[in-house]
């Protein structure tokens, strides 16, 4: 299991493991990969509650500058992985060709205009979604803690539960690792957030997300692929962050 966390860990995000530590990846050190991804959810968890409670002693600094701090720390924890899902899946459904096309469009390497648009759109809603948790929250923001960890499990939840539409590819080859009974685990994450958050909003924006990109994902793609989950994770983050801010509005 703690292999499975390393090399989900390494995958994920740009956090270093000593090569010394790092495991070989093959079908026995990947069997708890759909697992770890919440899990390494908590680990971002923290490096965003860390970095927002730094950035809460400067109210010297405008919030719309912190936002784009708390911005670029989303972006560089990541390298930049899920934003390029994100990207990637903005050229393809927006370029309204057959799935056959669309799908070689996730596979292709170049940027179209729609992947800038969705990048800067994606960047910006984060950046003064984040200066809104600094003019707005002036100790009681804990709730963001959670937010990393939804959005990752719903990648982990798609994952392991839908069908692939291509034959090849990363995600084929960690999917056929997937057990449905990890989808037990998932659950019970997702209850104890529920009762440890006490949110509703945020509950329910995951699940709808969830719902609603899955049904995007079969419909227009025939299935998921690491674009796509890369995508999610983006777009859910930027909901799940509206819905907080709403919730605190209300």
């Amino acid at each position: 299991m703690i292999n499975s966390f390393l090399i989900t860990l390494t995958f994920l995000s740009v956090m270093p493991v000593p090569e010394k530590f790092l495991p070989e990846w093959n079908e026995k050190n990947l069997r708890f990969f759909c697992v770890m991804i919440p899990v390494t959810g908590i680990l971002f968890a923290l490096f965003w509650f860390l970095f927002l409670s730094a950035l809460m002693k400067f109210q010297n600094i405008s919030v719309e500058f912190r936002g784009f701090l708390m911005t670029l720390l989303t972006l560089i924890l990541t390298g930049g992985l899920h934003m390029d899902g994100l990207m990637d899946t903005c050229d393809a459904i927006f370029s309204r060709r057959d799935r056959e096309t669309r799908l070689k469009i996730l596979s292709d390497t170049h940027a179209g205009s729609f992947a800038v648009m969705g990048c800067l759109i994606a960047l910006m809603s984060k950046t003064f979604l984040f200066a809104e948790f600094f003019s707005r929250f002036s100790g009681d923001f804990q709730i963001i803690f959670f937010i990393p960890i939804y959005s990752r499990l719903g990648m982990a939840v798609i994952l392991n539960n839908l069908k692939f539409a291509k034959s090849g590819g990363l995600a084929v080859m960690l999917g056929n690792l997937r057990r449905r009974r990890d989808n037990f685990f998932f659950a019970i994450l997702f209850f104890a957030l529920i009762f440890v958050n006490k949110s509703i909003i945020i509950p329910a924006i995951f699940i709808l997300s969830l719902i609603i990109w899955s049904k995007i994902c079969l419909k227009i793609f025939g299935g998921i692929t690491g674009d796509l989950l890369g995508a999610f994770l983006e777009i859910s983050e930027i909901l799940l962050l509206t819905g907080t801010v709403i919730e605190n509005c209300i």
